[in-house]
């Protein structure tokens, strides 16, 4: 069977099927995937029941991948029982490494009510994501679906003089900032110095597509060169014109679902449900974009 592309929404998002990721796939089939994925920015392949080393070895077609820091947990080695025992994968759960549900006063699940802010993945960092990879083990009965905004479609509709405006800007990025925004969770001298700030160009030229993209979301906290209210200000007009009804697209999850989207043009958020009484465990892989920051101009 070949792999199909059936789109989800007007302007972005797709279901691929055609393909099991379980077993290696060809040449072939990961430059039709990076196709989908250069038009559609978010793809959604149904029916993938993989192990954590088949999806970190997918990913890794893909380029270099992102460890997890672990924040939120206890340091030390990784138990032999511990429901993830990979770096690769980012725990994106309400379960603790026993899969006991986590406590409302536990850090990591502090921590992890800050993505439900509409975020990019890993744009605090110099080296931030080109993808991200979300699989779904488990899932609550209602809520925790992802919610995905289009940053291409939302920059073309921007009208020309705010286009012009945000020519050259650059923002700072940092996890401590969105992480601030909920409250919570308060990080460990050693975090915050192992995950330090970063800058971006509030507009770049995604590279698959050659399309303009907005470079926002939760982790920007202020625009270099501006006052800080001022700076703040865009950014949540930005938001604001980016996240209106027609530029998103919300999935809900089913079990097996593999979950890959563009960080560099799309931003994305989880929505809420009962993380006492349910269980949503989803396990992510990101990879590290390697490849010099494409200018807008």
């Amino acid at each position: 069977m070949d792999l199909v592309a059936t789109p989800l929404h007007p302007l972005f998002a797709a279901r691929i099927t055609g393909v099991d990721l379980s077993k290696p796939i060809d040449e072939g089939t990961q430059r039709a995937i990076e196709r989908a994925m250069d038009e559609y920015a978010v793809c959604v392949l149904p029916d993938q029941h993989l192990e954590d080393e088949q999806q970190i070895a997918f990913s890794r077609c893909y380029g270099p991948l992102e460890m997890s820091p672990g924040i939120g947990r206890k340091p030390g080695e990784v138990p032999a029982n511990a429901r993830i025992k990979h770096r690769e994968i980012f725990d994106i759960s309400n379960l603790d490494q026993s899969g006991a549900i986590l406590g409302e006063n536990n850090p990591r699940a502090a921590f992890m009510r800050g993505n439900e802010l509409w975020h990019t993945d890993s744009s605090f960092r110099r080296e931030a994501a080109t993808w991200s990879m979300l699989h779904a083990k488990a899932v609550p009965p209602a809520g925790g679906d992802t919610e995905f905004a289009d940053t291409r479609a939302a920059y073309d509709a921007l009208p020309e003089a705010m286009k012009r405006r945000l020519e050259g800007l650059v923002a700072e990025h940092s996890l401590w900032h969105s992480r601030a925004r909920l409250g919570g969770y308060v990080p460990t001298e050693e975090e915050r110095k192992s995950h330090p700030s970063a800058r971006h160009q509030v507009v770049r030229r995604h590279p698959g597509s050659g399309r303009k993209a907005l470079y926002i979301a939760a982790h920007a906290s202020h625009i270099i060169g501006m006052p800080i209210e001022e700076g703040r200000a865009l950014l949540a007009e930005l938001m604001e014109f980016a996240t209106q009804p027609q530029f998103v697209y919300r999935h809900k999850w089913r079990v097996g679902d593999l979950g890959i989207w563009d960080n560099r043009c799309t931003m994305h958020r989880a929505t809420p449900f009962d993380v006492t009484d349910h269980v949503r465990d989803l396990r992510r892989t990101t990879i590290i974009d390697t490849t010099p920051e494409v200018f807008a101009g």
